[in-house]
């Protein structure tokens, strides 16, 4: 794997992953990662992303600069449900919660995150609604809501009309207005909306006004060599004492991906307080090296219980990895980077 970074040793990570592709269950036999993750305190559940086997790997035609070379094809993606009481060992349901079902997203739903507000859970999700890097604007963000992971709503597109994805939605109202993190190539930016009605039917002139100064709500910038590519928000953030812990990942020019941490702003997460300069977890394991993707660590599903931070990952977009640290010395290694922010 390329090195040009040297990750901090804050996370011990589980020497197997923790679920792999299930040939019993078609949506999810080819391969299975990148999980949003919620704990509710007794449970926590798990959304996954299945694609069914019998896809082959394909050389893209006229992709944007900077974007894969390959892919694979037929790759449609679904999204699947699965609990746990220790959040290691996970029950799968047998069918998918989030089916490809509808024009927007009939290429493939993928990339989940869970947040909830007020007795609602909210699921961003990457809406294909054709093959990806088909055309600009065919990546998106969708939006699902569910109250027991039983049945799901669908509320379509509620992102811009371009390419925009690792979206995912703050856990609670900030200054009385839901606030959710996107990515538009190559940062991350941040969005309020008024209420669960705006947020479920955005404006076209709220994106439209977003998009004209779309500099004013960048959050973080690709800052280090390790995520010069680009970066893009993980996990639901976890509220801390001291700021918004926010896990992401960041891709360096060899494509390799990793895993930073920030922490934000309460009442402004537009104000960074603290970055980790190196990455945190990167690509070392057999699994994390080789896959569908080589060399990604892809975090994507965060929780907390007691005192330890588990983060659940994508590995080489093949199989579901779990790295856990104490939340304190998470906490204390942010502090010690506070004073090397730049942005």
């Amino acid at each position: 794997m390329p090195q040009d970074s040297e990750a901090v040793t804050l996370f011990r990570r589980h020497p197997e992953p923790i679920l792999t592709p299930m040939p019993e269950l078609s949506w999810a036999s080819g391969a299975v990662f990148n999980p949003g993750a919620w704990y509710d305190g007794t449970r926590v559940h798990l959304l996954v992303r299945g694609v069914p086997a019998g896809y082959r790997r394909i050389r893209l035609t006229d992709t944007r600069p900077g974007e894969p070379e390959w892919g694979f094809e037929p790759y449609v993606s679904y999204i699947g449900y699965a609990e746990s009481t220790d959040g290691v060992h996970f029950s799968v349901r047998p069918e998918p919660l989030i089916r490809p079902d509808a024009p927007y997203d009939h290429f493939g739903v993928e990339d989940p995150r869970i947040s909830r507000i007020d007795d609602l859970y909210l699921i961003t999700y990457t809406a294909l609604g054709a093959p990806a890097f088909a055309r600009p604007g065919c990546v998106r963000i969708g939006l699902a809501s569910t109250r027991d992971f039983q049945s799901v709503t669908k509320h379509g597109i509620v992102g811009p009309d371009t390419t925009d994805k690792d979206a995912v939605i703050f856990p609670r109202r900030i200054r009385g207005r839901i606030a959710m993190l996107h990515r538009i190539v190559p940062s991350i930016q941040l969005i309020y909306f008024d209420d669960l009605e705006q947020l479920f039917h955005p404006p076209k002139a709220l994106w439209e006004r977003h998009l004209a100064r779309l500099d004013e709500h960048v959050v973080l910038r690709p800052e280090f060599p390790w995520e010069a590519k680009k970066i893009g928000a993980g996990p639901t953030p976890i509220e801390t004492p001291e700021g918004w812990l926010l896990i992401y990942h960041g891709v360096d020019a060899q494509h390799v991906y990793r895993m930073g941490m920030a922490l934000l702003d309460l009442d402004d997460p537009r104000r960074v307080i603290a970055r980790t300069p190196e990455p945190v977890l990167e690509p070392e394991l057999p699994f994390e090296c080789e896959g569908d993707v080589p060399n990604v660590v892809f975090p994507e599903g965060a929780v907390v219980i007691g005192d330890e931070l588990l983060v659940y990952y994508g590995a080489a977009d093949r199989t579901i990895g779990l790295a856990r640290a104490p939340l304190s010395d998470v906490l204390a290694h942010l502090r010690a980077c506070s004073v090397r922010v730049s942005s």
